[in-house]
């Protein structure tokens, strides 16, 4: 309507993104990173898809947006860039508004080794996020955060863990934001299943660029039972874990449930299982056997399986898997769950469920 050329209008997305990404770029220091817009003393506006006042923890600087977005955004640039170059294309000058500088951008158009320099610093801001606690700091937590929850709700996760003693072997996971100096905000997420998801896990692990520790590492919060862990029976995985976090942001998580450990998220369930399919299809060739290294590939395929298997049920258990997002309560009979109050029946996304079914339909067997 305003007579923009759809070549410019995607240009000064390039500009925006490129813009954003390049002091970090440049010197990949935390406070660097791609930041939420201030908000008050409380914390940061969460822009992105925790879109309740404490879902990032109130942190400034999301997991989410910085170890997955913004390198897979600079991936995106970097291949528009060189198809415009292919179709012959001429990128107007003035393609932005006044308001974004376009200086990143026009580098990284005169010298693409530039970008892809730029992309492989971004490709490692996750280390930021790396947060480990060895078994005594788990079991610490964990008890604190047990400490005060109701009596019938402590007794029912101590039954859980007294089912599982390896439960609280050593743990990493990458947190959910940074806080306003850049230090984690150590609750553990879901979010990592979007990287899960868009990443090249497996195509790097049969080529032998990479070993299955990442993905091993990636999905063990996931599989680990709540409270040291995410993974609840019957239920499915809850979209954070705040036993590691400060008693500040546990605190806020009780005062708003709508991103906090009460709750499961079909968003988040649907794109675990897509990522784990994803990365199990990628396995096998075209007759349906194993691609790599068996020794390397047989046991890394199991694990994805189990996981699957495993999250699949929970989900189907829990009789929740059409909702927007679900919670539980826990009484003398266990744990049941439950419609969160504001929930939906079914949003659009959730009928990627659809697409779940077919994916893992369709996977080789076993």
């Amino acid at each position: 309507p305003n007579g923009l050329m759809r070549l410019d209008a995607l240009v000064r997305n390039l500009a925006l993104v490129t813009h954003r990404a390049r002091p970090y770029a440049e010197e990949p220091v935390a406070t660097n990173l791609v930041e939420f817009l201030f908000r008050d003393d409380d914390g940061w506006f969460p822009g992105s898809w925790r879109d309740s006042r404490v879902g990032y923890g109130n942190g400034r600087f999301a997991m989410d947006v910085n170890a997955v977005w913004v390198p897979k955004a600079l991936e995106a640039t970097e291949s528009i860039l060189r198809h415009i170059r292919a179709l012959g294309l001429r990128v107007p000058a003035q393609t932005t508004d006044a308001a974004t500088d376009t200086e990143a951008l026009d580098t990284y158009r005169r010298d693409p080794a530039v970008l892809r320099q730029a992309t492989a610093t971004w490709r490692d801001a996750r280390r930021h996020f790396a947060v480990s606690f060895d078994t005594s700091a788990i079991r610490e937590r964990v008890q604190h955060l047990m400490d005060w929850q109701p009596t019938h709700e402590r007794a029912y996760w101590s039954r859980i863990l007294a089912t599982d003693p390896d439960a609280t072997r050593p743990m990493s996971f990458i947190a959910l934001a940074l806080d306003d100096v850049g230090r984690p905000i150590a609750a553990a997420n879901t979010d990592p299943a979007t990287d899960l998801f868009l990443g090249d896990y497996t195509e790097q692990i049969v080529g032998g660029t990479a070993s299955p520790t990442a993905v091993t590492e990636m999905l063990d919060v996931f599989m680990r039972p709540y409270p040291v862990g995410l993974f609840v029976q019957d239920l499915g995985p809850l979209v954070v874990n705040d036993a590691y976090a400060s008693p500040k942001v546990q605190q806020q998580f009780r005062d708003d449930l709508y991103h906090s450990p009460r709750v499961v998220w079909g968003r988040e369930v649907n794109l675990l299982l897509l990522g784990l399919a994803r990365q199990i299809e990628a396995a096998y060739d075209a007759s349906g056997g194993l691609r790599g290294d068996p020794a390397v590939m047989e046991p890394y395929v199991a694990l994805l399986r189990n996981a699957l298997e495993m999250t699949r049920q929970a989900v189907e258990a829990s009789g929740m898997r059409h909702n927007e997002l679900w919670s539980y309560r826990i009484d003398d009979a266990g744990l049941r769950p439950v419609r969160y109050g504001t929930s939906s029946d079914i949003q659009l996304w959730n009928l990627t469920d659809l697409a779940v079914r077919y994916v893992v339909h369709k996977l080789p067997p076993p």
